[in-house]
């Protein structure tokens, strides 16, 4: 295990950054600069300090929905990505926390 960083940005679905999702900026800016992976997660249901409630129920219109980009790296690749950030997200939140992972690939008596 190896002591990293994880980073979740909370924005919303409907958001956007030079004309794409912004969710889809995040990862593809997280892979341009060689960071080591992202996921994003579709929320349910949620809000914000600012917003109403969003959510996915078959009775309510599902209108920006929240969504979590996670990406876990080494702390100083993590700590660059950030300026990216500040710049691409209007209305969101970002919380950085410690974190031990471990990459896990195939062995070669494996394959």
């Amino acid at each position: 295990m190896q002591r990293t960083l994880r980073l979740r940005v909370f924005i919303g679905s409907d958001e956007r950054y030079r004309g794409r999702p912004l969710f889809e900026a995040i990862v593809l800016a997280a892979r341009d600069r060689g960071l080591a992976g992202a996921t994003v997660f579709r929320g349910f249901m949620g809000y914000t300090p600012h917003e109403e409630i969003s959510t996915a129920d078959i009775l309510r219109l599902a209108g920006n929905l929240p969504v979590v980009v996670d990406i876990v790296d080494l702390e100083e690749r993590i700590e660059s990505f950030l300026p990216f950030l500040r710049e691409a997200v209007q209305t969101g939140f970002a919380v950085v926390s410690e974190v031990e992972s471990e990459q896990i690939v195939p062995s070669p008596e494996d394959a």
